[in-house]
Parts: C-alpha cells; sequence; structure tokens
C-alpha cells in the first residue's frame, strides 16, 4: 500500500493506493440464463451482466425498485442465496460486453436485507475494509479506474474480463472516510438533478403522445376527441398534395448557401449529422426556404419528412423533393407528419424498393390520398401548442444531456 497527496482547491486530501486483492474477496455466482428469470413476482433476485450494462447505474439501490429480475424457480433461487449471498457494500462487474463497457459495476445498497446474488457473466466481489457507501460504485465506473482494465480485455466479437486480470488492478481512494462521502454526495447530487430532469422529460413525452392521440383525428373519425374551446364541426377531407406546391430551384454556383440535411429527427446542417461537407460539388442542389416541406424520396415511410422550421434558407441535396405549402400552418404539418400513423399514410402510396428501408414512393398515388384538416385559426392553434411543446421538450432534452456530460467529465477528472 502507498499513498499520495491530491491538492482538491484549497484542502489536501491523501488518497491511498492498495492492491485489488489487498481491498477484495471475490464471491461466487450463477449461470443462470435470461430465461430463467422473471421481471414479475419472487422470492431472490438475481443480477444479470445485461443490466449492469445497460439498466442500472452506479450504485443499485436495491430498496427503490430498480426492477431487478426474480429467479423463477425458488428452489434453486434460494440454493444459490445459501451459498453466496450479496450484502450491502458488495460489488458486481460485468465480464462481458460487446464493446469495452466490459468491467462496468454496481455498488450494491441494500438497507432492508433484499435477498439478491450475482447471476451470468458476473464478477462479484466484497471489500475487506470499510468505505464510505457508495464511493466503490463510482470509483469503479470511473476512468481512472476503467483504464486499468483496458489492457487486460480479450476477444474481437464479444469482450471479456477475467479475475485474474481484475486481481492486477490498483484501488485509489481517500484515506479519509469523510472525503469519500464528499465525492459520494457529490455525485449523489448529479444523480438526483439527473433523475429528476430524466422524470421531467419522460412526463413531456407522455403528454405529447397522448395529446397527438386526442387532439387529431383517429381512423376512421373527422373529428378529435379533445378540442380548443370555439371550435367545432368536421375536419375537411382534402388531397394531400392540395396543399403542395414543389419547388425546382436549384444552386447554380458552388457553396451558394449552407448546406442542409434531413433525417427522421429533424432539419440540420450537413455538418451536424456528418462532421464534414458531402459530395464534390453542391452545384444543382436544391433550394430551400424556411417553412418548406421536405420528403425524403426513398424513406418517407420511416418519417424522413420534416417542414423546415429551423433555418431561414439553404440547399440540400436533389434526393430530396422540396414544397412551399399553401394555406395550411408549418406548424400544425409538421406535427401531422411526424404520426405514427401518417407513416402507414406514406407506406400506403409505395412499392417494393431496394430493401425494406428503401421503397419506391408513387407519388401521383401520394398527393391523391385524403388528409383530414381543420380550419386555419384551428390549425394555428394546435400547431402552436405541440410548438411549445417541442420546445420544453428540446429544453429538457439539452439540460440531460448536459448533466451527464458533467458527469462523464467528473468521473473522468476527480479520481487518482
Amino acid at each position: 500500500m502507498n499513498a499520495k497527496y491530491i491538492h482538491i482547491g484549497k484542502s489536501t486530501i491523501l488518497w491511498e493506493k492498495a492492491s485489488f486483492t489487498r481491498v477484495f474477496k471475490f464471491l461466487k455466482n450463477n449461470s443462470l440464463s435470461r430465461a430463467e428469470l422473471s421481471d414479475g413476482n419472487g422470492n431472490v433476485k438475481n443480477i444479470h451482466y445485461g443490466d449492469i450494462l445497460i439498466k442500472f447505474s452506479e450504485c443499485l439501490y436495491t430498496d427503490e425498485g430498480n426492477n431487478i429480475p426474480y429467479i423463477i424457480n425458488d428452489n434453486i433461487a434460494y440454493k444459490l442465496l445459501k451459498l453466496s449471498p450479496l450484502i450491502n457494500g458488495d460489488i458486481v462487474f460485468s465480464d462481458a460486453a460487446e464493446d469495452n463497457t466490459v468491467g462496468k459495476c454496481v455498488e450494491i445498497i441494500t438497507h432492508n436485507g433484499t435477498d439478491l446474488v450475482a447471476g451470468l457473466h458476473t464478477i462479484p466481489c466484497r471489500p475487506t475494509i470499510k468505505f464510505a457507501e457508495g464511493y466503490l460504485g463510482y470509483y469503479l465506473n470511473s476512468t481512472a479506474f476503467h483504464n486499468q482494465l483496458l489492457q487486460y480485455i480479450q476477444g474481437t466479437k464479444i469482450s471479456s474480463i477475467s479475475k485474474k486480470s481484475i486481481c492486477q488492478t490498483i484501488i485509489s481512494y481517500p484515506s479519509e472516510i469523510i472525503n469519500q462521502q464528499k465525492i459520494v454526495s457529490y455525485f449523489q447530487s448529479l444523480d438526483s438533478l439527473i433523475q429528476t430532469t430524466s422524470k421531467k422529460l419522460a412526463s413531456l413525452k407522455q403528454i405529447k403522445a397522448a395529446s397527438l392521440q386526442s387532439m387529431f383525428p383517429q381512423e376512421g373519425e373527422t373529428v378529435p376527441k379533445v378540442r380548443f374551446k370555439g371550435f367545432e364541426g368536421e375536419w375537411e377531407k382534402v388531397p394531400f398534395g392540395s396543399f403542395l406546391k414543389e419547388s425546382y430551384e436549384r444552386s447554380t454556383v458552388e457553396n451558394e448557401d449552407i448546406l442542409l440535411s434531413s433525417a427522421i429527427t429533424g432539419v440540420y446542417l450537413n455538418s451536424e449529422l456528418f462532421g464534414h461537407q458531402r459530395g464534390a460539388s453542391n452545384i444543382g442542389y436544391k433550394k430551400i426556404k424556411k417553412n418548406m416541406l421536405i420528403l425524403s424520396t426513398q424513406n418517407l415511410h420511416l418519417g424522413n419528412a420534416n417542414v423546415n422550421l429551423r433555418f431561414e434558407h439553404g440547399l440540400i441535396s436533389p434526393a430530396y423533393k422540396v414544397y412551399e405549402i399553401v394555406n395550411i400552418s408549418p406548424l400544425f404539418l409538421q406535427q401531422w407528419i411526424k404520426m405514427d400513423s401518417t407513416k402507414v399514410f406514406f407506406l400506403n402510396a409505395t412499392t417494393a424498393g431496394a430493401s425494406l428501408c428503401r421503397k419506391n414512393i408513387v407519388w401521383d398515388d401520394l398527393y391523391k390520398q385524403i388528409v383530414l384538416i381543420p380550419s386555419k385559426n384551428e390549425q394555428v392553434k394546435i400547431g402552436l401548442f405541440f410548438s411549445n411543446l417541442d420546445k420544453q421538450i428540446s429544453l429538457q432534452t439539452q439540460r440531460l444531456e448536459k448533466l451527464k456530460q458533467i458527469k462523464a467529465a467528473c468521473l473522468d477528472k476527480m479520481f487518482v
């Protein structure tokens, strides 16, 4: 064991280093497959490596209903529990993954005596010295520790790590428990903000999904279930092409305007999607303006359709069709084209193509298909409602991403 002083702000913290075998002893795991587990009722919970990689955070609070699966066969479950139960403070590593996330782990935090065992492709272990609750969960998932594992990862399609390899690592920790607790408290605060923001985002998405279902007529209906005050009567049946005017204006010189691209998730700068300028020349690209409709000629049925609400003007590949829209609210149209039912609407105007993703569009058939639209005033109301909802969703999405970036940076820099 050796020690090192690290200066953090005005404080000097003594960090100790010890071999993995000095700090931990290994426990036993089982090899139960996912088919032998249930998300329903049971008596003994089982930690599967896939859940460590995808579902669980650094600290697994068993008291908070983290959807840990149960072992279906109680006889097997209690035999495994008697052999090697997991307790508060234990660590469970994933020893396999499809990438370098192998070695991700969870610290078990349980205060209610949850019956729990370690399952398939896991390496469970128990600390032999005292740590602040949660410290090991964050440290063992930090860049500082994971970088030690990288040199020992084996395999091509499936990456794996062994007990022998983990034993080669060094564990770093502040010598005083109070300083470990300070680190844990900081990450717990970040996790709380991330969880709160995630819940807000999920709630907003649920509100939008429910609103789309209730504020647009469902199949076979001509009026929605929910309307703004002052609007009544059936929505009008019109051909899809009746409010479209195709635009054929193209660029005549190189780099005449910014290059844009349409994706399932929206309209972007080319550089945002691809990180570089695509193609040898953009002469002949189609000119688009704000509020014009962009339709993909290949994967329209997958949702690659957008009203350009973001950019005042730009150029887009001639592989897209672009339209001026007439007598319809752009905000309303954007919501309609992004509905799941609209994907079916587009699919109905296609024939078999080069693949399941790429289908041939029969444009005349598409233009003749019937769309239900309300009065212009009701369109505007609906469009503004969903536009404001989308802004809130975007704001929470950006906030969540920023918080995750801050946490990742701290996991990268805070440990030695």
